[in-house]
């Protein structure tokens, strides 16, 4: 998203822009819940892409239950929320289908000093004036940027998963409507809230209720034996929904039964598809390389628990078209993307180290 974020902005600014994404299936499985930050709503509106209200689900109040279920305490506080997939269907339909080119791979970058050079798998290129890299955290092409810049993992996991409003446990979905959930255990916290089903719609039974739960699962030996997936591949990140192995399925129910609250261990029972994923922080020098910029998770991955990863995507993308709009001249556009990476780094820097102090509070 980061790409189509950056790409969107760039073209209302007046730039000749093409994206070269490097997965071929449109991306459109991936239905995992996100906070909508105002800016990201202030995006879809102000480039007329779509109703916020049209694309998110809304809670009035916050409540921090107790490990037997009952209220510890009750928050006013509004927030937003949409779902990942939703969120990339409207900024794909927004980005025209000629200058979006899937299954390009990059396997080569030449920042330049005026071009950038991009050279992809198989051995086509593109040159352009400025390469804008949004691969995520895992970013290849920043590796060849930059060296010693690895992901630092926090020690814990987050496990996650989505299930449909209709195949909600009684008494589940009333929990949450309208309300944020969260309980926090020893050393774990879980949190849901209900998000756009994969359509987009927002009516009651339409919609999707998103559950995140960190966990210390204990040492690296026991987070190595989680991300073996049941082909028996061991990943380093994350193991995707649909391949947990069934005795760590069978740990994780046993585990939510055992630990939870009765409405989150139901809600886990629930979910067909659960995920995990491993929480870790990443941080880079400098955003702007020759004439290549690192955007979105390709710089800089806070911990979730900051609820800003899509929305400093979107703010790094909206950042750089404003800075390109400052000046004309080869002199001013070198001035005004050293300014960018500046202003972005110190940003990125807030966020991860926000995240950092956020996640000791919840698992220490």
């Amino acid at each position: 998203m980061g790409g189509l974020f950056t790409g969107i902005a760039l073209r209302a600014a007046g730039h000749d822009v093409d994206v070269f994404e490097r997965a071929s299936d449109g991306l459109q499985s991936r239905g995992a819940g996100i906070v909508a930050q105002s800016n990201v709503r202030e995006f879809l509106e102000t480039h007329g892409i779509a109703p916020p209200k049209t694309l998110t689900t809304t809670t009035s109040r916050r409540q921090y239950l107790n490990r037997d279920g009952s209220v510890a305490r009750d928050l006013t506080e509004r927030m937003a929320f949409t779902g990942w997939d939703a969120l990339y269907r409207e900024l794909r339909d927004a980005f025209p289908d000629a200058r979006y080119h899937t299954g390009r791979r990059t396997v080569d970058v030449d920042p330049g000093d005026d071009r950038a050079v991009l050279t992809f798998e198989g051995g086509s290129t593109v040159r352009a004036d400025l390469a804008v890299v949004a691969e995520g955290g895992r970013s290849t092409t920043r590796d060849r940027l930059v060296s010693g810049v690895e992901p630092d993992p926090a020690g814990y996991v987050a496990w996650r998963g989505v299930v449909p409003e209709g195949d909600l446990p009684d008494g589940v979905r009333e929990t949450f409507d309208d309300v944020f959930v969260f309980y926090e255990g020893e050393d774990e916290l879980i949190l849901g809230y209900l998000i756009p089903g994969p359509e987009g719609g927002t009516d009651p039974d339409e919609r999707r209720l998103n559950w995140v739960w960190y966990d210390d699962v204990g040492g690296e030996s026991d987070r190595r034996r989680l991300l073996t997936d049941e082909g028996g591949e061991s990943n380093e990140f994350s193991v995707p929904p649909g391949r947990l192995r069934p005795e760590v399925s069978a740990e994780l129910l046993a585990a939510a039964d055992d630990r939870l609250p009765s409405v989150f261990a139901d809600l886990v029972a629930a979910t067909d598809d659960a995920f995990v994923q491993t929480i870790y922080d990443l941080t880079v020098p400098e955003m702007r390389f020759g004439r290549v910029c690192l955007l979105g998770d390709a710089a800089f991955v806070a911990r979730p628990h900051t609820a800003a990863g899509t929305a400093k995507a979107a703010a790094d993308g909206d950042a750089l078209a404003d800075a390109l709009d400052t000046g004309g001249d080869e002199p001013r556009i070198e001035d005004a993307l050293r300014k960018w990476s500046s202003d972005r780094v110190d940003e990125g820097r807030r966020l991860v180290e926000q995240g950092i102090r956020m996640g000791e509070g919840y698992i220490g």
